[in-house]
């Protein structure tokens, strides 16, 4: 005849069908789930590699830039200090061959009367 087993081992084969049950109906919910979560995490986790990548591509680029303009406004401020050189030496040049300013009273070279 086949021998009964005590209640509380009953009990404890239960509570771990119960459990293993639970555990079973879980993952066939949440398991599902977690997946489309992960490959949705992965996709987010590709695209933000993309965007820090074009985000330092771009940095570089500003900085090329930045440097680009700064050279140009050195470039121009060496062309305004040597017109500024030039026109400088030309005022000087024209108040030497300037006639000097006659006095009252006098008439001009070349205006006979």
């Amino acid at each position: 005849m086949v021998q009964r087993l005590p209640w509380w081992v009953d009990v404890a084969l239960g509570v771990l069908l119960g459990a293993a049950l639970g555990v079973a109906a879980g993952y066939l919910r949440w398991g599902r789930t977690a997946a489309a979560m992960s490959e949705r995490l992965g996709a987010l986790e590709t695209a933000a590699t993309q965007v820090q990548g074009e985000r330092e591509r771009l940095r570089h680029e500003l900085g090329d830039i930045v440097r680009e303009r700064r050279e140009m406004a050195a470039t121009a401020e060496h062309l305004r200090e040597q017109v500024e050189e030039q026109l400088r030496r030309l005022e000087a040049i024209s108040a030497e061959l300037a006639p000097p300013p006659a006095a009252e009273g006098e008439s001009p070279p070349g205006d006979a009367q």
